[in-house]
C-alpha cells in the first residue's frame, strides 16, 4: 500500500473524529467556564487527533513510514498521560463536591458510575494497547539484532501491561467502596 493511500485513509479518519475534537476545543475555549478535568479530558482528546492529523502529513510528505508512526505513538501515549492527569483531577473535584455537600447536611451523595468490573476492563484494554504499539515500535525499528528488539519489545510490553492492570486494580478497589 502506497504513502498516498495511507495518508487519505488517516485523513478520512481524522476528519470523521471531528464529532470528538470540536466538542473539546470548544471546551478548551470555554476556559473557566469548564472544569479542570474537563479542559485535561479536551486537551488529551485534541492532541490524539492532532498527533493522528500530523501522522496523515508525515505519510504525505516522507518516503518513511516509521516518523509518522512515532508521531502517532507519541500522540497516543502523551494523550493518555493527560487523560489520566484529568481523571485524577475529576476524582478530586468529585471529593470537594462531596465535602461541600456534606458542609450543607445535605445526606449522603449518591454514589455513581461504572461497575468496578467495567473500569478494570477498559484499564485492561488500553494497556494491552499501548503496550502493544509500543512492543511494534520496538520490533520495526532499526538497529539491534532480531533477538535483543524481542527481548525488549518483550520486556517493555509486559512492563506497560503490567503497570495499567496495576492502575486498573487501584482504580476498581477505589469504585468498589
Amino acid at each position: 500500500m502506497t504513502h498516498t493511500v495511507l495518508a487519505i485513509g488517516t485523513a478520512a479518519l481524522t476528519a470523521s473524529g471531528c464529532v470528538w475534537y470540536l466538542p473539546a476545543i470548544a471546551d478548551l475555549q470555554a476556559g473557566a467556564d469548564r472544569p479542570r478535568s474537563t479542559r485535561t479530558a479536551a486537551a488529551a482528546c485534541v492532541l490524539w487527533w492532532a498527533a493522528l492529523a500530523l501522522a496523515g502529513g508525515l505519510l504525505l510528505a516522507l518516503t518513511d513510514w516509521r516518523p509518522a508512526a512515532q508521531v502517532a505513538l507519541s500522540g497516543l501515549v502523551g494523550g493518555t498521560a493527560l487523560r489520566m492527569r484529568a481523571r485524577w483531577e475529576r476524582r478530586g473535584e468529585q471529593r470537594e463536591s462531596a465535602a461541600r455537600w456534606a458542609a450543607l447536611d445535605a445526606g449522603p451523595v449518591p454514589r455513581g458510575g461504572r461497575p468496578a468490573a467495567v473500569a478494570l476492563a477498559g484499564w485492561l484494554v488500553v494497556g494491552a494497547a499501548v503496550a502493544s504499539l509500543g512492543a511494534v515500535a520496538i520490533l520495526l525499528s532499526d538497529g539491534g539484532g532480531l533477538g535483543a528488539k524481542v527481548l525488549l519489545a518483550a520486556v517493555s510490553g509486559a512492563g506497560v501491561a503490567l503497570a495499567f492492570l496495576l492502575m486498573g486494580l487501584g482504580s476498581a478497589r477505589r469504585q468498589g467502596r
